[in-house]
């Protein structure tokens, strides 16, 4: 369960965003809409955060995507941020990002999602939801990944018997093991991935690329796992491809 804490955000919000309703859904999640005037048929962007992050975290893309002509919504996943709720999966997550897009108004033409965002993305997409082109910055892969760390911290060693994996299975409604993230082959995609990266190891993310064809993937390095949010070359990169697929 992440802190629940409001961190200031590093850039001011753009000026013109509205709250954005996301009937439906418990629990109740924070979003927020910018470039609502441009109408309906303007394309829409989804932007989702990273676990333990919030709304803050993807204001670097916001100005960008609304210089472009594109309509922007960004949301606190539950329990996170302004969102209620206590606790969260990534399944939650997956779904929550499903919601949003509804709320906005169904199709969006592009996601861009870092990290544990960027998983539950895959996972939405792999139950059927339209994505339009998706932006994966630094994407947690392997979902056993933070609890092998758990473990290896604690020094547990942990088989499916274990009382931790039974937990998590039991709050995700099926065994963690089955949960296994691969590509869409007919899905424009683009993998951003900083090779310095110590929280989501770039070996994952090559494997999900080597694994989707039509997924590109732009190499960094020097940007870890958060500075690629506030990168310019990252921001104009990813706002290129969501939007033309360049």
């Amino acid at each position: 369960m992440p802190e629940r804490t409001v961190a200031p955000p590093a850039l001011p919000e753009p000026a013109g965003g509205i709250v954005l309703a996301v009937p439906g859904f418990t629990p109740h999640l924070a979003a927020r809409l910018w470039g609502a005037p441009l109408g309906p048929d303007a394309p829409l962007v989804l932007l989702v955060h990273d676990w333990e992050g919030q709304t803050h975290d993807m204001l670097a893309f916001v100005q960008p995507l609304l210089d472009a002509g594109a309509r922007v919504v960004v949301f606190d996943a539950p329990a996170h941020g302004r969102s209620s709720g206590q606790e969260v999966t990534v399944l939650d997550m997956a779904a929550a990002i499903q919601a949003v897009a509804m709320a906005a108004g169904g199709r969006v033409c592009a996601v861009i999602a870092h990290g544990v965002g960027a998983a539950a993305l895959v996972l939405a997409i792999q139950e059927g939801f339209d994505a339009g082109r998706a932006v994966l910055l630094a994407p947690l892969v392997d979902l056993t990944l933070p609890l092998r760390q758990i473990a290896y911290v604690l020094r547990l060693d942990l088989d499916g018997e274990h009382a931790l994996v039974r937990e998590i299975d039991r709050a995700l409604g099926r065994p963690l093991a089955c949960l296994h993230l691969h590509g869409d082959a007919d899905r424009p995609a683009l993998l951003i991935h900083s090779v310095d990266d110590r929280i989501m190891p770039v070996s994952d993310g090559l494997l999900l690329a080597a694994s989707w064809q039509g997924l590109s993937a732009y190499l960094v390095n020097g940007l870890g796992h958060r500075r690629l949010l506030s990168d310019t070359g990252v921001v104009d990169r990813a706002v290129g491809f969501a939007l033309r697929g360049e």
